[in-house]
This record gives C-alpha cells, sequence and structure tokens, in this order.
C-alpha cells in the first residue's frame, strides 16, 4: 500500500514500477581510482588506463547516454577523444601533485 497526494500518484507509481537508469561516477573520483591502481601496480602507463577504463560501468554509460557525460556523439572516435582527454587530464593532475 502507498500513500501520497493524488496529483502525484501517477509519477510515483511509474517512478516505483519503471527502473531508471544509474550513471556512472567514476569521473569525479578518476583521480583517486587511478591512483590506488596505479599504488598497486595494475597500471603502468596511458595505455594500461585505456584499457581499465574500457572494463568500467562508466563505459558501457558513455555509449548508452552521451549526454550524461558530455559527449558530442556515440562514435567510437568520440568515445576515444573524449577518453583520452580525460586521461591525460587525470595524469597530468596526478603528476602536479606527486
Amino acid at each position: 500500500m502507498f500513500f501520497c497526494h493524488s496529483p502525484k500518484k501517477n509519477y510515483f507509481v511509474k517512478f516505483i514500477s519503471e527502473p531508471l537508469p544509474v550513471e556512472s561516477n567514476l569521473e569525479l573520483y578518476l583521480h583517486d581510482t587511478l591512483n590506488a591502481e596505479i599504488a598497486v601496480g595494475n597500471i603502468e602507463s596511458a595505455n594500461d588506463v585505456m584499457d581499465w577504463i574500457t572494463w568500467s560501468y562508466m563505459y558501457r554509460r558513455l555509449v548508452q547516454n552521451p549526454n550524461y557525460y558530455n559527449l558530442e556523439g556515440k562514435t567510437g572516435q568520440h568515445i576515444n577523444d573524449h577518453l583520452s582527454e580525460l586521461v591525460e587530464k587525470t595524469i597530468e593532475d596526478l603528476e602536479k601533485s606527486k
């Protein structure tokens, strides 16, 4: 049983009955995550980062919802450019912070 204000009923029924996609927040925590992966030796180069990130949930969601991740398109080139820029910036930031 569910109690709510009548005008909101349809909204809540839809909200409960239809799943919402969950997006990745990896970009927000990429510095910490990569730092940890580098520290344990799982990542040794930018190519390793690119390989590693393709196994992430974020990579799967990039294609499904490119607007959420500020991609200009969903082609392989758009995704590659976005990830390359993200990885380069993150590595630069990590190098600056030593």
